[in-house]
Parts: structure tokens; C-alpha cells; sequence
């Protein structure tokens, strides 16, 4: 029995729907993959940048509480010197 083009069409477009599934399939595998990889070296990254951006952030802080501190020193110093700086 000869295959007319009709079947011929029918097994081609059969074909062709298993063949972009298994190309779907693989490529939403190797999508899955990179989305993995990418988020570790993120995560990677993130760990990295706040290890070394927290002491900075910690001066800056200290820095910051201490200057109250410091320019009521100032003022005091300056009053027993007897320089006025208003």
C-alpha cells in the first residue's frame, strides 16, 4: 500500500510536533540550568559584596554617632580658648 500525500502530510506534521516538544523539553532543561548557575553566582556576588561593604558601612555609623560627640568637645575647647566660631 502507497502512502498518498495526504498521510504523507499527516506523519510529517506528527513528526514535527514530537520534534519541537523534545527540542522544547531540552531546551527548557538547559533554560533551567542557566537560571540555576545564575542564581548562585548572584547569590555568590551578593555574599561577597556585603562582606565587604559591612565594615565600611559600620565606620560609617560610628562616624556618625561620634560627631555630636565630637563638636560638643569642639565647642567646649573652644570656649576655654576663647575662640568663637558662631
Amino acid at each position: 500500500m502507497a502512502l498518498t500525500k495526504a498521510d504523507l502530510d499527516i506523519r510529517l506534521s506528527d513528526f514535527e510536533k514530537r520534534l519541537e516538544t523534545i527540542i522544547d523539553g531540552k531546551l527548557s532543561e538547559k533554560l533551567d540550568e542557566q537560571e540555576v548557575r545564575f542564581e548562585k553566582k548572584l547569590t555568590e556576588f551578593k555574599s561577597e559584596f556585603f562582606t565587604k561593604i559591612d565594615p565600611i558601612l559600620k565606620e560609617v555609623v560610628t562616624a556618625r554617632k561620634e560627631r555630636p560627640l565630637i563638636e560638643n568637645r569642639l565647642e567646649v575647647l573652644e570656649e576655654k580658648v576663647g575662640i568663637h566660631t558662631t
